[in-house]
């Protein structure tokens, strides 16, 4: 898959704009809506309460239900209406602003009685009604507007719009950091993954090559069976050990490579490589000298694993030596380190932050999985492991944690 930093962005900012517009949505039109709701429960229970009054005078076994009120109720207006103006808040040049946009649908006649209207212009968001106010000088039933504005809380909700806009921006910038970052370690991924099943199939194909032609030489007989048999068997080993390799990394990769674990001296381990890797050296026509201390290092390990990492390490320096290789072990008081140097010239400088990469194709061909696996060993054993250069050649230095 190509482009999948891009996509994973466009996903991302899909997701922010629809989640913006629900939100936008919840501010100015639910909210609001909710709000008109309230106010209109407000004054349908201030008409009951006022009719349970009326309904008391006129019958003594009537019982006025308790004011308790809405979440709007502390908030309505009366303007009371009587037939004459002067004496009434119907009149325009004493009422307020918010009182004459009210009182200008009543005398529209867009104010039935009983029915909550509401109203929005420039002075407020109204939710009003007409009805009989019993709370009078004089006893009788007044003509009543009963209101409640509600813009001052519409106008601080719709004002969280800037803050949201800040929120969701900042929202939007990093997740689109991260995406592009996440994008782009896929990517990587998938590239490593391309590269390491071709080089694959050209290291399998190798072995496999080598053991067909000689094959093919005895069927045909131009070549000596004996030799070409230790040929076969030294192919079909490399080959079992290849795809061995493979089946480790895979079942790491998917964690399911479990570890048994051990206390064990790390010289004992090394010893065993040493004794290992006698034919290598035999054959090379080199020396190993060794640097242990007298008294035991303990390292918590699965022992087959560990040492299969310190012999990959081991096998590489004597591949690459010329005439000698050094083996060093050493302990503080947390820390373990083995050190594997070699006089072999040492890496490229462009080659040493991949030399752990599996597969990966360098100045002098491909470096096979053995060091790759050795990493991935190491890292389950809660160490490190780190390559360089010095003088004489490469340097190779393993850092496990020492056991109590």
């Amino acid at each position: 898959m190509k482009h999948i930093k891009f996509r994973i962005l466009a996903i991302i900012w899909s997701a922010i704009f629809l989640l913006f517009v629900a939100f936008c949505v919840i501010l100015n039109v639910t909210l609001p809506a909710h709000f008109e709701k309230e106010a209109a429960d407000a004054l349908t229970y201030e008409m009951q309460y006022m009719d349970s009054l009326r309904q008391m005078d006129t019958d003594e076994t009537a019982e006025v239900q308790e004011y308790t009120g809405t979440f709007f109720s502390g908030d309505i207006c009366f303007i009371d209406l009587t037939e004459d103006p002067a004496d009434s808040a119907y009149s325009k040049y004493n009422a307020q602003s918010t009182d004459r946009d009210v009182l200008s649908v009543y005398e529209a006649g867009g104010l039935p009685f009983g029915q909550i209207q509401t109203l929005k212009t420039e002075n407020g968001y109204f939710v009003m009604v007409l009805y009989e106010d019993i709370f009078s000088w004089d006893g009788e039933l007044v003509p009543t507007i009963m209101y409640i504005n509600i813009q001052p809380i519409v106008q601080y909700t719709r004002s969280l719009n800037w803050l949201l806009y800040a929120i969701f921006l900042c929202v939007a910038v990093i997740m689109s950091a991260i995406g592009f970052r996440l994008g782009g370690k896929i990517e990587e991924s998938q590239e490593t993954q391309r590269r390491f099943f071709q080089n694959t199939s050209h290291e399998l194909k190798s072995p496999l090559m080598a053991i067909q032609g000689y094959a093919e030489g005895i069927q045909t007989g131009v070549v000596d069976p004996i030799h070409s048999a230790e040929v076969i068997m030294q192919e079909s080993d490399r080959l079992t050990r290849m795809v061995e390799e493979l089946l480790y990394i895979s079942k790491i990769d998917v964690h399911q490579r479990v570890l048994h674990i051990t206390v064990l001296d790390v010289r004992e381990l090394l010893y065993d490589c040493l004794r290992s890797a006698e034919p290598i050296q035999n054959k090379k026509q080199c020396t190993v000298s060794t640097d242990f201390p007298e008294s035991p290092v303990r390292v918590r390990c699965d022992e087959d694993q560990l040492t299969r990492a310190f012999m990959n390490v081991l096998i590489n320096g004597l591949r690459h030596c010329r005439q000698a290789v050094w083996l060093s072990c050493k302990a503080d008081r947390h820390t373990i380190t083995v050190t594997i140097r070699d006089d072999g010239g040492g890496m490229d400088e462009a080659d040493i932050p991949h030399i752990f990469d599996r597969f990966y194709s360098g100045k002098n061909g491909n470096t096979g999985i053995g060091l790759a696996l050795a990493s991935d060993i190491i890292r389950l054993h809660k160490g490190t492991i780190t390559a360089g250069n010095d003088e004489q050649g490469a340097v190779f230095e393993i850092r496990l944690p020492l056991a109590p």
